[in-house]
C-alpha cells in the first residue's frame, strides 16, 4: 500500500481517534441495547433471510455486538465464515467455516478466531480458475452475504477500517457477494477521507436503519 498524502492520512487518524473515544464513551447498557435493534434489525432483511452461508466476525472493543446475529446463524443451519490472521503473514487472513463458538479462541491481536486445527481459506482460493480453460473454479468459500465491521462508514459505501488492511487486502480479490458494514448510527458520516484501497460495501446496518448504497 501506497504511502498517502500527509493531510489524508492525519484525517484518517483524526476519525479513528474520535470514533474510538465516541465508542468507548458508550454506556454498556446503551450500547447493547443499540447492537440488539441493529442485529433484529438485520435478521428481520430478506438479505439475511435468505443467506445459506454468511462471512461473520465477532465484535469486540466497542463494535456493534454479532452475538445473536452468530447464535441465529448456527441454529438456522447457516454456514458460518469467521476471520483468522496469518500469524505467518502479517495483514493477510483467511476466512474459517465454524461451528460455535467451542471452535474459537484468542488470537494474537486479542480477538476470538477459530482454532488453528480447522481449515481455512485466502483470497487467493476463494477465487480460482481452471488452467486448462480458464473459467472460474467454485470455492468451498462461497458465502451468500458478507457482514464488515468498521471505525467508520460513509453514505458512498464508504469504509475505514483499523488500520492493518486485512479486510482491505481480502476484499479486493474476494467476497463478490452483498457486504454489510455493520456500526452504530454514530460510525455513520457523509464522507470519510478514503485511500485508493478501502474497499467498499453495498449496505450499511444500524440500529435505526439499513441503507442500500
Amino acid at each position: 500500500m501506497a504511502a498517502l498524502p500527509e493531510e489524508t492520512a492525519q484525517a484518517r487518524i483524526d476519525v479513528r481517534r474520535t470514533m474510538r473515544r465516541l465508542r468507548a464513551e458508550q454506556p454498556p447498557e446503551l450500547a447493547q441495547s443499540r447492537s440488539a435493534a441493529a442485529q433484529k434489525r438485520l435478521l428481520d432483511c430478506p438479505l439475511w433471510c435468505q443467506a445459506r452461508s454468511v462471512a461473520l466476525y465477532v465484535g469486540v472493543r466497542g463494535e456493534l455486538a454479532t452475538n445473536e446475529l452468530l447464535q441465529a446463524a448456527w441454529q438456522d443451519k447457516k454456514v458460518v465464515w469467521l476471520p483468522r490472521v496469518r500469524t505467518e503473514a502479517p495483514g493477510l487472513m483467511d476466512f474459517v467455516a465454524c461451528g460455535g463458538m467451542h471452535e474459537l479462541r484468542p488470537g494474537p491481536l486479542g480477538l476470538l478466531e477459530p482454532v488453528d486445527s480447522l481449515p481455512g481459506v485466502g483470497p487467493e482460493a476463494a477465487n480460482t480458475h481452471s488452467a486448462e480453460s480458464g473459467q472460474a473454479v467454485e470455492s468451498a468459500f462461497a458465502p451468500d452475504l458478507a457482514l464488515l465491521p468498521g471505525v467508520a462508514f460513509d453514505f458512498e459505501g464508504g469504509r475505514l477500517g483499523y488500520g492493518g488492511g486485512y479486510y482491505d487486502r481480502f476484499l479486493e480479490k474476494a467476497l463478490n457477494c452483498p457486504r454489510v458494514g455493520l456500526c452504530f448510527e454514530f460510525q455513520l458520516v457523509p464522507s470519510l477521507p478514503l485511500a485508493p484501497w478501502d474497499q467498499r460495501v453495498n449496505y450499511i446496518c444500524t440500529e435505526e436503519r439499513i441503507l442500500c448504497l
